[in-house]
């Protein structure tokens, strides 16, 4: 029976032929498995994209704490430096210029990057 026959069965268009009834019946049922299946699956793979989305949030939220605190430390850090140099300069201090400009070239040229690595690795 063509799908185009089987539209007009299920609309009671047509009478249903006696020797069809048993494939209908078949058509009908393997229809309604293959809709289980689809719904079981497509459960299947919300509940798959729920613990992904609820596993991205939670490593979201720890690397947004994470850098905003790392980043937070150097920002504190390189103002220090910068308010050692600005005394220094006010005092014409070369040491204490000196000082400031190692301290800021030290943090300036550190990458906190290496540190999350090293610290993945400790977690890892």
């Amino acid at each position: 029976m063509p799908e185009n026959e089987l539209a007009d069965v299920l609309k009671n268009n047509v009478t249903i032929p006696e020797n069809q009834i048993k494939r209908l019946f078949d058509l009908l049922r393997d229809c309604k498995k293959e809709t289980e299946i689809t719904q079981r699956e497509a459960k299947k793979y919300d509940a798959i994209k729920e613990t992904m989305m609820a596993e991205i949030s939670s490593k979201y939220a720890f690397y947004d704490f994470l850098f905003s605190k790392i980043f937070a430390e150097r920002s504190e850090a390189i103002k220090k430096d910068f308010e050692i140099i600005d005394q220094g300069l006010k005092q014409k201090n070369r040491s204490l210029v000196a000082d400031g400009v190692t301290g800021l070239s030290r943090i300036v040229s550190s990458s906190p990057i290496q540190d999350i690595e090293k610290l993945r690795r400790l977690l890892g």
